[in-house]
């Protein structure tokens, strides 16, 4: 279902819950909006828990927001960037890979493994640049063409390679890394700034397993020249120029070619997991392969609470002592549990759906279009009134004007007698 926020609920395949946030069109609003699609699943679950322990079945849910389980079956975070439809994708790709492969140094969320340790998660289970798969054979970047949006101006870039962070700074650098990319890779498409330097990989399912083991690996490119994975961001920083990103991203980098990665501890989401297993292996006496490990990685990503209690995940735990940083106002995420973002069409949508439900009107619903059901044709009968939304920045529309006053009108439902 769509939400009064403007996001989405619905069961993903294998009937886990996922949640799509709105359309935003910054940063600080979709990381509110991602925070507030973790605190609707972890009602819900409450809700589930109280509803079973009143039919006399007491049990207790836990919700992990990870992308892999102990059997080895693997689920994606999903990036959508609405961009330009004349940009290249497979031009686009090739400028993105290389970035991609070793973005996982900034954002990725670590994984506990008997012989080691991955600073993320999805790069064990990715094999190609561009496909249209998503559960084999995962690409860096999906290739279906649904732009969610008007086909002839916009694609989706759909990036399924990215880790699914609660940290919320590596959340914004995950994102805000790429969209300086993207607005470098244009302009330099568009003959606005100098060519892009050449990084092209040899073998980029090597390469994204090289860098979750080391982030100072070095990759070999297509030219048969080697390279460090923090000098390819560097590399991509450089092109980034003054983005609002650039700061915290020399910081990370720089800290990581030092050697100093405790110093990321709260803020690096893999950096601080690891610290927290190291922690808890120390004071225990255990060893790296010691299963009890595994189970403290998992505990890491429980998004759940107790009814009117603490966190019950490490990660939110820490976060609520001050040892790892947040970013977002608990008052905006309570806002976005309810509204949409204000400068996207997703206030568009929240007003329809808001309309038809106070009245009580039937309506389907989905990105790009609302429908309107059994409304009055003018002439005496019935129909469907459907409304397009297809620029995602948009939000004013008269035809959205016109069919919230349609369903608005006072109307009495048919009936038999």
């Amino acid at each position: 279902m769509f939400l009064r926020n403007g996001g989405r609920l619905y069961l993903d395949v294998g009937s886990h819950p996922e949640y799509a946030t709105a359309e935003c069109a910054g940063i600080n609003d979709l990381l509110v909006h991602e925070r507030a699609g973790d605190e609707l699943v972890g009602r819900l679950a409450l809700r589930a828990e109280a509803a079973s322990a009143d039919e006399g079945e007491p049990v207790q849910l836990r919700l992990f927001k990870n992308n892999v389980d102990s059997h080895g079956n693997s689920y994606g975070c999903h990036e959508n960037y609405s961009i330009d439809r004349s940009l290249d994708l497979p031009l686009l790709a090739a400028a993105l890979t290389p970035f991609l492969v070793t973005r996982q140094v900034l954002c990725g969320t670590g994984r506990w493994r008997p012989d080691g340790f991955s600073i993320s998660q999805r790069a064990e289970v990715l094999h190609d640049e561009l496909s249209s798969m998503t559960t084999r054979s995962r690409p860096l970047i999906n290739t279906r063409d649904e732009p969610l949006a008007d086909p002839g101006r916009f694609r989706r870039l759909h990036v399924i390679s990215g880790d699914s962070n609660l940290s919320e700074p590596s959340a914004a650098l995950k994102v805000g890394s790429l969209l300086a990319v993207l607005a470098a890779v244009e302009a330099a498409v568009r003959g606005q700034r100098p060519a892009l330097p050449d990084l092209e990989l040899a073998d980029v399912p090597t390469a994204l397993r090289a860098v979750a083991v080391d982030p100072r690996a070095v990759l070999t490119l297509s030219s048969g020249r080697t390279v460090g994975a923090l000098e390819v961001q560097l590399e991509y920083l450089a092109l980034a120029g003054d983005a609002p990103v650039t700061q915290q991203w020399g910081r990370v980098l720089e800290a990581l070619q030092r050697g100093a990665e405790d110093d990321l501890d709260g803020e690096v989401e893999w950096v601080t997991k690891r610290a927290l297993l190291r922690r808890y292996a120390d004071s225990r006496g255990l060893g790296w392969s010691d299963r009890r490990l595994a189970q403290v990685d998992l505990a890491f990503h429980d998004i759940t609470s107790a009814p009117d209690g603490p966190p019950r995940g490490l990660f939110r735990l820490l976060e609520a002592r001050g040892a790892a940083v947040r970013l977002t106002e608990p008052a905006a995420v309570e806002r976005a549990l309810v509204a949409p973002p204000s400068d996207t069409r997703a206030v568009l949508r929240s007003r329809l759906i808001r309309a038809a439900q106070a009245q009580q009107r039937r309506y389907s619903v989905d990105w790009l279009q609302f429908t309107a059901h059994d409304l009055p044709d003018g002439e005496g009968g019935r129909g469907d009134r459907t409304v397009t939304l297809g620029d995602p920045l948009a939000v004013a529309d008269q035809a959205v004007d016109d069919l919230t006053r349609a369903m608005s009108a006072s109307w009495q439902a048919p009936r038999l007698e």
